[in-house]
């Protein structure tokens, strides 16, 4: 199984280790975990596309939260904006809604796990942390179903572009 899926269903092990619905630790560490399950599915899915597959675990290195954050919330931005032109159903259509689903995770499970690593003044629940991990297995779905799209590809190099 690979990391990135493996990582998933550990958050989703994670969330029921205590008794207690809310056990800050185990809530917090889920969502953190399902983030990373999201991170590690982009770049792996980004690094696949080198052909030296020993160099791939470096390339990997390569990528920065704060860019692929930018380039994903550039893109929920870009797709926001398509939306309101209401346009008609089609096949692209629905592929830009699987990436957006994909980026507009992305940013949400960030910002989610920024908070449950370094906000603890926020407390954090059982039910906050299966919102967060179902949204990133959304995101798994939307990724499979579109990820050999010349739109998926060209959005997994924005991640690794700082912004301009």
């Amino acid at each position: 199984m690979p990391l990135a899926e493996e990582l998933l269903e550990l958050a989703r092990q994670i969330v029921y280790l205590e008794q207690e619905d809310g056990h800050q630790a185990s809530c917090r560490r889920a969502i953190s975990t399902a983030y990373y399950a999201l991170f590690h599915l982009l770049v792996s899915g980004a690094t696949s596309n080198w052909s030296r597959v020993e160099l791939r675990p470096i390339l990997g290195r390569v990528f920065e939260h704060g860019n692929m954050r930018s380039a994903s919330s550039s893109l929920v931005s870009k797709h926001k904006e398509r939306m309101k032109t209401n346009p008609p159903e089609s096949a692209e259509l629905t592929v830009a809604k699987h990436l957006h689903t994909v980026a507009y995770a992305f940013v949400e499970a960030q910002e989610a796990r920024n908070v449950a690593d370094y906000d603890t003044s926020v407390p954090m629940s059982r039910t906050k942390a299966l919102k967060q991990i179902d949204a990133v297995a959304r995101a798994f779905e939307s990724w499979k179903a579109i990820r050999d799209e010349p739109v998926a590809q060209g959005y997994l190099v924005a991640l690794l572009a700082k912004k301009r």
